[in-house]
């Protein structure tokens, strides 16, 4: 026969068994919500990411917006809104989430260098080289955090420290374009335009034929002006003039080279073409006042219209 104390332990045991059973129950619950909610998640990021590749930046931003809404804690829907915002042009959102990103995976440099890089762009430089040098702390061989250090010390007029960065950058990415870009310019604004010119040409080399940037050609005729290289200033900077619509600074340097390399009608011609682009650029108005004294007709010079 059980004794009261027996059955005092069997109602205990089946209390407590009952409770457990309740807990473990409610703790399956609680998986299978967070279970849904990052699937959710990831599926409006999914269709997301869709409609950025489509250009549908409105729907894409909505999708991503719901899909940090359902899960907080997401990091990849968290960089991908914020790379969306963005190209929207919602710069100070897009800075909040992916700064909100870096302290979700405060170990993920590349995460960490986009957000440098966000913030460089937005302005607050000294943010922006905290985060640089927290990602070469992570991962020393990560081109992009040297990359980001080398722009910032550029802007903040650190030429030497720069272009020593930005030579480590190419280190671990020799074809990276855009830090061979930022050390041709940094090459050329260190008064070395030769060694300028042969990083240049060096990225010339990484892009097709025919797809070379307006920016980069546009330099290297600036680096050949700064070596007396007229002529060859000359065809760089036309070449640069139609990649898409010229600047009048650009076609006033194009008109400097074709002058400085003996074409003065050429020039005339091209600083038209500036004028025409803006009417009330000083400089180019100077230098067609000039090119017309000296191919007045009664010196036997021919003005082309």
């Amino acid at each position: 026969m059980a004794t009261l104390f027996d059955r005092r332990n069997r109602r205990w045991f089946l209390v407590g068994g009952l409770m457990l059973l309740a807990g473990g129950c409610s703790s399956l619950r609680g998986q299978r919500v967070v279970s849904e909610s990052i699937a959710t998640s990831r599926q409006l990021s999914r269709e997301g990411m869709a409609a950025m590749e489509l250009g549908d930046l409105p729907r894409a931003q909505e999708l991503l917006d719901n899909a940090v809404t359902t899960s907080p804690t997401d990091i990849d829907a968290r960089r991908q809104l914020a790379e969306v915002l963005w190209q929207n042009g919602s710069t100070p959102e897009a800075v909040v989430h992916m700064e909100a990103a870096v302290q979700l995976d405060p170990r993920h440099a590349p995460t960490i260098v986009r957000a440098g890089e966000m913030l460089l762009a937005s302005g607050a430089t000294n943010r922006a080289l905290q985060r640089a040098e927290q990602a070469i702390a992570l991962d020393p061989t990560l081109a992009g955090a040297w990359a980001l250090r080398g722009r910032v010390y550029r802007r903040q007029g650190r030429a030497e420290q720069a272009l020593a960065d930005l030579q480590q950058a190419l280190r671990f990415a020799p074809h990276s374009t855009e830090a061979l870009w930022e050390a041709a310019e940094a090459q050329y604004d260190l008064g070395r335009p030769q060694r300028s010119l042969t990083t240049l040409h060096h990225l010339l080399d990484v892009y097709p034929a025919g797809e070379v940037p307006q920016r980069v050609l546009w330099l290297e005729g600036t680096v050949y002006t700064a070596m007396g290289r007229h002529q060859d200033a000359a065809q760089s900077l036309c070449a640069a003039s139609q990649r898409g619509e010229p600047r009048p600074e650009l076609l006033y340097a194009l008109a400097q080279a074709e002058r400085a390399a003996g074409d003065p009608a050429a020039a005339a011609q091209t600083v038209r073409r500036a004028l025409a682009v803006d009417q009330a650029h000083q400089p180019s108005q100077v230098l067609l006042a000039q090119l017309e004294g000296s191919l007045a007709p009664e010196r036997g010079g021919v003005i082309r219209r």
